[in-house]
């Protein structure tokens, strides 16, 4: 691997920093964050089908069985 990144990329690990090595980091960081990212996504995306009574259709309409302090009315 590293005669991969010394020979194609021009990166050598001698504690200097080049150009091409802070590009390299900073791509590579990117790519860390856009998959921790999708990670993420997909997750919220499991819990919220994993339960899809919580989005109804109707859950903005007033139940009309109840009052305003919430008991149930006798007729």
């Amino acid at each position: 691997m590293k005669d991969f990144l010394k020979d194609r990329l021009l990166i050598e690990f001698n504690g200097n920093w080049n150009l091409s090595e802070i590009v390299a980091v900073a791509i590579l960081l990117v790519l860390v964050v856009i998959a921790v990212l999708g990670i993420v996504k997909l997750i919220k995306r499991l819990i919220k089908s994993a339960n899809p009574r919580k989005d109804t259709i109707f859950s903005h309409r007033k139940n009309k069985y109840k009052n305003s302090i919430g008991k149930k009315n006798k007729y």
